[in-house]
């Protein structure tokens, strides 16, 4: 059996949770016997229940919240998310690098691969001073009849990728296809200038022919006068 004095005391205890977490006697004595008779845990159990009740006079001037201080939880929940996120953008990164290294950059000529390079490698040389090198030889490439395409696991065939690479090489080839032809066009009219030109010299050379002809029938003319 219970002392008069601790029945007193666990009277108290009932009287003081009813008064600051204002909830009835009925729940301040469970609550003291869930927690072992202590009261700070007690008001700590009835606001976990949210049997806590605001009375009408406004707030209750004692808190456990306060009693324990600020308590550090949205903080720790914000430091797992920015590591969480943290985490989220390693792994995207690698899962990028990995996926870089299995798809490829073909150079192409006449439907065979002349050598290909990894996209990683490529993507990170046009960062480097190599760039405008890059740039240059490629588009030379284009004129060699080279062309580019992107092949792996995780690129289409038909993407939009390899059909920018088709564009510029159907440019590449027309381009060259009307330099050759209006060299070709060039060429046939040099021929024909030098044509006209021998028909000229013949034209020149009839016409000296005919004065010559010419001359010889008077000579002959004239001998027959002199001879009557």
């Amino acid at each position: 059996m219970r002392r008069k004095g601790e029945i007193m005391e666990r009277a108290e205890k009932i009287q003081k949770l009813c008064l600051k977490m204002n909830v009835s006697e009925q729940e301040a004595d469970a609550a003291l016997r869930a927690c072992g008779e202590d009261i700070l845990d007690a008001a700590l159990y009835l606001e976990a229940l949210g049997r806590v009740r605001m009375p009408s006079g406004g707030a209750y001037s004692e808190t456990p919240n306060m009693e324990r201080g600020p308590q550090p939880q949205p903080q720790r929940h914000a430091s797992e998310s920015f590591g969480e996120a943290l985490r989220r953008f390693g792994r995207w990164f690698i899962d990028l690098l990995k996926k870089g290294m299995e798809n490829y950059l073909e150079v192409r000529k006449n439907g065979e691969t002349s050598f290909k390079i990894p996209l990683t490698i490529f993507v990170i040389s046009l960062f480097t001073p190599l760039l405008p090198l890059i740039v240059v030889l490629m588009i030379i490439g284009l004129f060699f009849d080279y062309g580019y395409h992107f092949s792996g696991p995780n690129l289409n065939e038909n993407g939009a990728y390899n059909k920018a690479a088709a564009g510029c090489s159907n440019v590449a080839r027309d381009i060259k296809v009307s330099f050759t032809e209006g060299a070709r066009n060039c060429g046939n009219g040099g021929n024909g200038g030098c044509a006209g030109g021998q028909g000229g010299n013949g034209g020149f050379t009839g016409g000296n022919g005919a004065a010559g002809a010419a001359g010889n029938q008077a000579g002959d003319g004239a001998d027959g006068a002199d001879a009557e």
